[in-house]
């Protein structure tokens, strides 16, 4: 339900910029949430890892997670006003937009990972799920109001409102049952095992949003909506997919050889061909859908859209994928995979981009993700021969 309403929002978004101003302010916020990610140290990874064996460590982990949470506000309010205006890149939005989405989004990242670790899966969802359909009521008078001036400012600071007030609910919700007293941590353990996961998830980040830079370059606003749309697009074969193979990672993980490659292939094949069914029903009628859907202006989606579809069907696959990697404790092939992806999306647009434009940049993503899917395939029966010896 949450990523319905985040689907409807991101539409109602589109349609009030318009095609001239949603692609770069999408753009602002994936490189706002680049740099969140970087500060968070991966402490997330860390919580959950270091309470599932230690959980009379809560509360030391609890206050440390307030103390990073703080010290990033501060160092967001000084590079704002101080750093900031030296900066090549230049912010549309409002400084009190780019301040609370990074700070909420921080906040998200750390105490989302604190519930989950007691298994407060429920609540996190009741909170993102009520604020995102607050904020969706709020788009919609923001849409059917005429003349609306300011579009982009009452857009992003609300929509940043959002991130903030989210992320204040899962920290004043942590407090709860964390009044232990604190035992010490040391930040050198803590951060050694989050620095890596850390690094892995920024990589992938990049991997996924790379190319929607190249498109900001090399074309105008306009392609830049629509491809950075297609993006959003491309999502939700990961989101879908995200859904079954974290369902089925606790029986890949137990170490107890509960699942063979035979009942993983049984589970998944009708999944994987309602992700290639989808495929072919978007490819054939997206030309009417994406217009439909975003409003005048996103024809060029279905071009786009039509290059990069092999990619997403093979991003849908590549997470099923990756829940056996991860179960097996093979971190490091999905990490190894991910960064030749983006290190071969970097310099095939750097050649090609300049060249031949968008169309080479989709095709470039797309041969990438499929690269990926196969390199991960090449070796998935061996992560199931593993559990048997083992």
């Amino acid at each position: 339900m949450n990523h319905a309403v985040v689907f409807i929002i991101n539409v109602l978004i589109t349609r009030i910029l318009g095609v001239s101003n949603s692609g770069h302010y999408f753009n602002e916020l994936y490189l706002v949430s680049f740099f969140v990610f970087i500060f968070s140290l991966g402490l997330d990874y860390s919580v959950i890892a270091w309470l599932s064996r230690e959980p009379h460590l809560r509360a030391a982990l609890h206050r440390k997670l307030i103390l990073v949470s703080v010290f990033f506000i501060f160092l967001l309010l000084f590079s704002a006003f101080v750093l900031l205006p030296f900066l090549p890149y230049s912010f549309n939005q409002t400084i009190l937009a780019l301040i609370l989405y990074a700070s909420g989004n921080m906040m998200l990242i750390l105490f989302q990972g604190l519930l989950s670790s007691i298994r407060k899966f429920g609540l996190q969802n009741i909170i993102l799920l009520s604020v995102n359909v607050l904020f969706s009521f709020y788009l919609l008078y923001l849409f059917n109001e005429n003349g609306l001036s300011e579009p982009l400012q009452k857009v992003s600071v609300g929509y940043a409102f959002v991130f903030f007030i989210q992320g204040l609910l899962m920290l004043l919700f942590s407090f709860k049952n964390a009044k232990l007293p604190p035992q010490k941590i040391n930040w050198f353990p803590l951060l050694k095992y989050g620095t890596y996961m850390m690094i892995s998830s920024v990589v992938y980040f990049v991997f996924l949003k790379a190319d929607n830079f190249f498109v900001e370059k090399y074309a105008d606003s306009s392609t830049l909506s629509n491809y950075i749309q297609c993006g959003k697009m491309g999502q939700y074969f990961i989101y879908f997919s995200s859904i079954l193979s974290t369902s089925i990672l606790p029986y890949l993980s137990s170490g107890k050889n509960e699942m063979s490659i035979r009942q993983w292939k049984k589970i998944m094949t009708p999944y994987i061909g309602i992700i290639i069914l989808s495929a072919i029903v978007l490819f054939f009628t997206g030309s009417f859908i994406y217009p439909f859907v975003f409003g005048n202006g996103f024809g060029e989606m279905n071009h786009f859209m039509q290059i990069l579809m092999p990619g997403y069907v093979c991003l849908g696959i590549l997470t099923l994928l990756n829940s056996v990697y991860i179960g097996n404790k093979n971190v490091k092939k999905i990490f190894t995979g991910d960064l030749l992806g983006l290190l071969f999306i970097i310099s095939m647009n750097l050649i090609f981009a300049p060249i031949y434009g968008v169309e080479a940049i989709a095709t470039i993503s797309s041969i990438a993700y499929c690269l990926l899917c196969i390199y991960l395939l090449a070796g998935f029966k061996k992560q199931f021969d593993l559990k048997q010896k083992l």
